[in-house]
C-alpha cells in the first residue's frame, strides 16, 4: 500500500513536469514547503504510509522525525523546526500546552493502542496476566526489556501495569531500560531479552520474530492515546491540512491496518 501511494505521488509529479517543463523550486513558485512532523517511535511505520498517502493527494510529503516522545519534547523546547507533533501519551502533550508551545484548538487524538507482553518467537511462556503474576519466575535467568519509564510513555504504561499487578519490584534487577519502545522490541527480536513490554502494533510489525505472551488489560494503566497538535510558530496552513488528513478515512484505515485503534 505504501509503495502504491508513493507510485501515485510520483506519477502526479511526472505529470506536472510534463505539462510545465522542468520542475520548479517550491520556494521560487510559492508552493508549500514540506512540513516537519515529530512523531513517537511507535508510529514509524504507519506515519510513513500516511505521509505517502498525503503526498498522493498533491501535498508535499512531510519530513518525519521519529524518537521517544520525551526526546521529541526536549527538541521542541530547544527550538527544533517542527510543525506537527504526535505524542504517544497525553501527559507530554499537556506539558507542551502548559509551555504554550502548541496552537490552541489544533489538538486532537488520532489513534490508540494496547500494551502487550512479548517473547522471542518460539520462546513464549505461560503466565496469568493479572494481580499476583509472577513474571520474575517466568523469566528464569532472562531479562525483560521496557522503554525507560522515567520519561518514555511506553515505559510509563509498563510500570503502571506491572505495579498494578504487584510485579514491578521483583523485576528491578533484571530490567533492561531502553531509549524508546522500538529499542525494547529489538532487544526481544534478537534474543537479548527473554521478554519485553511494547505496544501491540510493535509486536505486529515484528511478526515472525516475536510472539505475544499476553495483553495487559486497559484498567491496569492509563489509556494509550496518541494526541496530535500544531507546534506554535510552524507552517500553520500546511500543519492544519495534515492534522485534518490524520482524521480522514484514508488515515483511519492506515491506522487500522497497522493495528492501532481509533482516537477517543
Amino acid at each position: 500500500m505504501k509503495m502504491m501511494a508513493r507510485l501515485v505521488a510520483a506519477c502526479l509529479a511526472m505529470a506536472v513536469t510534463a505539462c510545465g517543463g522542468v520542475a520548479s523550486d517550491p520556494a521560487a513558485t510559492g508552493a508549500p514547503e514540506p512540513i516537519v512532523v515529530a512523531a513517537a517511535s511507535s508510529l514509524t511505520d504507519v506515519m510513513e504510509e500516511i505521509g505517502a498517502l498525503y503526498a498522493a493527494e498533491g501535498h508535499p510529503e512531510p519530513r518525519f522525525s521519529f524518537a521517544a516522545t520525551s526526546e521529541l519534547v526536549r527538541q521542541i523546547e530547544q527550538g527544533a523546526q517542527v510543525d506537527v507533533f504526535v505524542s504517544a501519551d497525553t501527559d507530554w502533550m499537556n506539558y507542551l500546552a502548559e509551555k504554550q508551545l502548541i496552537e490552541p484548538g489544533s489538538r486532537r487524538n488520532v489513534a490508540s493502542n494496547t500494551l502487550v507482553l512479548i517473547a522471542p518467537a518460539g520462546r513464549g511462556f505461560d503466565i496469568q496476566m493479572g494481580p499476583g503474576m509472577n513474571l520474575r519466575a517466568a523469566l528464569g535467568d532472562g531479562r525483560i526489556a521496557i522503554a525507560n519509564p522515567d520519561g518514555v510513555p511506553a515505559g510509563k504504561y509498563a510500570r503502571d501495569a506491572l505495579q498494578s499487578f504487584g510485579a514491578w519490584d521483583a523485576l528491578e534487577g533484571v530490567m533492561a531500560r531502553t531509549e524508546n519502545v522500538r529499542a525494547a522490541l529489538r532487544f526481544v527480536e534478537v534474543g537479548e531479552a527473554a521478554a519485553g513490554i511494547v505496544y501491540e502494533t510493535d509486536a505486529q510489525a515484528a511478526a515472525g520474530k516475536v510472539g505475544i505472551v499476553g495483553r495487559f488489560p486497559a484498567s491496569s494503566h492509563q489509556p494509550i492515546l496518541y494526541p496530535a497538535a500544531q507546534i506554535s510558530g510552524g507552517d500553520a496552513a500546511e500543519a492544519a491540512a495534515f492534522l485534518e488528513f490524520l482524521e480522514s478515512d484514508a488515515a483511519r484505515q492506515a491506522f487500522a491496518r497497522f493495528g492501532f485503534g481509533p482516537g477517543q
